[in-house]
Order: structure tokens, then C-alpha cells, then sequence
């Protein structure tokens, strides 16, 4: 009689949930998910915003050249906006439980790529995404940006529609 041998290592811990947020329509379910997730398994929750560095390029100059030619300042202006973003974010989350919740605004040239390496370096146990982003056109069932981090993430992700 062969001996059964179970690869199975029991559920895995979930101790840290990052939310990706943009100004979508997914915004309010993601945060409502994490709320759920987190107060559920005592997790902690990091909320991130990526600002799409080719966002700052041509468009970028053009708005830095009519205000002054400062491209700089138009980056600050991005960020601020998702720090304001992330504070209303932070906010929900607390009146909703007493949940340990931080984030961060990201610059990068790939949201996508900014996700999954921010969640690698943070230990991330769990990404929350909306399935379809900002994006106009909407061809695919997932969005590009959700694709790739469901594709190249090293944890589970969850993605919101």
C-alpha cells in the first residue's frame, strides 16, 4: 500500500493587503473588499497610487510649457492629487474599523510593473485591483494593467469588477 504524500501546506496567512487606486469606478468596491478582507483575517491594509510617468510626458511638457515650462511642477501637481486620493482612502478605511492602513504615491514609466514591485519589496500577501482601470477603451474582459500583475504578481490577487 503507497503512502500518500500531501503537498498541501494549509491557507495561507494574510497579513498584508495592497490596494491599487485610481480614480476608476472600482475605487469604492476595492476599498470595501479590503475593509471586508481585513478586518476579517486582522490585516493590515496599503493603499497605493501610481501616476503613469508617459502621463508626465507630451502632455506633461505641454502643460508644463503653458505653466511656466516647469514639468516638475506638474509631477508635484500629480502627486499631490494622489495624496489627496490616498487621504480620503485612508480615512474610509479607519471609519470602517480599526484597521492599520498607510500608503504611498508611485511614479513609474509601468502602473503594472510599480504594483507588483512595490508588493514584492513590502512582503504583500494579498493585491486588490480593479479589473478594468482608466483606460477609454475597454477591449478585453480584464484591463492590460490587471492582466500583467494577475500574470507576474508573486502573491494572490484579487481583481474587482
Amino acid at each position: 500500500m503507497a503512502e500518500k504524500v500531501s503537498n498541501e501546506q494549509g491557507p495561507a496567512a494574510i497579513k498584508t493587503i495592497l490596494i491599487a487606486i485610481d480614480k476608476s469606478g472600482y475605487k469604492e468596491k476595492i476599498i470595501s473588499y479590503a475593509v471586508t478582507l481585513a478586518k476579517s483575517l486582522g490585516a493590515e491594509i496599503i493603499a497605493i497610487h501610481v501616476i503613469d510617468k508617459s502621463s508626465l510626458g507630451a502632455a506633461g511638457d505641454l502643460l508644463g510649457y503653458y505653466r511656466g515650462g516647469n514639468i516638475e511642477e506638474y509631477e508635484k501637481e500629480m502627486k499631490k492629487k494622489g495624496e489627496i486620493l490616498l487621504a480620503e482612502v485612508e480615512a474610509t478605511v479607519r471609519k470602517n474599523g480599526n484597521i492599520n492602513v498607510t500608503g504611498a504615491v508611485l511614479v513609474d514609466s509601468s502602473v503594472a510593473n510599480a504594483i507588483i514591485n512595490y508588493a514584492e519589496n513590502k512582503r504583500v500577501d494579498l493585491i486588490l485591483v480593479g479589473a478594468r482601470g482608466m483606460a477609454g477603451i475597454e477591449k478585453f474582459i480584464l484591463g492590460g494593467v490587471a492582466t500583467k500583475i494577475i500574470s507576474h504578481a508573486q502573491c494572490p490577487v484579487l481583481a474587482i469588477r
